[in-house]
């Protein structure tokens, strides 16, 4: 694994506290690229919101990667704007969480929770997910931010067949799939995306599922998806 200081810049970057060294040990057996090539920067932060800021802007778009009992240590407020372009996401590891605790990290800006006996393939799974700029939460946790999206008021009434397809691409479902998840054509499933999208006011199927995610006030396009299923166990 490269050090932060020399690492070539098109490498993604994880960051971790320097007190987790547990979770430190974990990233590094983890990341490792089984050839020996690096694919990520690993690099480690001091606990403290300063060098947390400082890192994260030297080292954007980055990863960073926290345990659940240190997450009020994250200077929220000031990396707000940096978790909004994306720059920074945040994934937790918590063996506590329910499906309260799943959305309030999500309602926070986390990008998604992994327990903490996860396997290695699985961590690396979910860090390559969410550096690519997928969720990583359950599929039960994804369908109800979707089904949210019907009780904020829209002018123009959405079908319940419209709001199953929308639920259906919250999980990261293709047109193709939904079409036979729902016993319908392809064609038929792009028509209700075309009326979807309308009603909606969004341009297409990452900004429905922004829209989805944070409402009607942030409906601007957005270069992320939705992982279908990041551990069977969690749904």
């Amino acid at each position: 694994m490269p050090d932060a200081l020399i690492s070539p810049r098109n490498l993604g970057a994880v960051i971790c506290f320097e007190g987790s060294s547990k979770l430190w040990k974990l990233l590094k057996q983890s990341l490792d690229g089984e050839d020996g090539a690096a694919e990520f920067i690993l690099a480690r932060s001091k606990e403290l919101p300063g060098d947390v800021l400082e890192l994260c802007r030297r080292l954007a778009p980055a990863l960073l990667v926290i345990e659940d009992r240190r997450i009020e240590l994250l200077p929220f407020k000031q990396l707000r704007e940096m978790l909004n372009r994306r720059d920074v996401q945040i994934l937790v590891l918590s063996d506590n969480a329910d499906d309260a605790s799943y959305e309030e990290f999500f309602r926070m800006g986390c990008s998604g929770v992994i327990p903490y006996k996860v396997t290695r393939p699985m961590i690396r799974k979910a860090v390559t997910a969410i550096t690519s700029g997928e969720l990583w939460l359950p599929r039960k946790i994804l369908s109800k931010l979707a089904h949210q999206v019907f009780v904020q008021g829209n002018t123009r009434k959405v079908t319940p067949r419209e709001s199953e397809i929308l639920k259906l691409i919250c999980i990261g479902f293709k047109n193709q799939q939904i079409a036979e998840h729902l016993f319908i054509s392809r064609e038929t499933v792009r028509w209700h995306l075309r009326s979807l999208y309308s009603k909606l006011g969004v341009d297409g199927r990452t900004a429905a599922i922004r829209y989805a995610k944070h409402g009607k006030e942030l409906r601007e396009p957005a270069s992320e998806r939705l992982v279908s299923d990041p551990d069977s166990s969690l749904l």
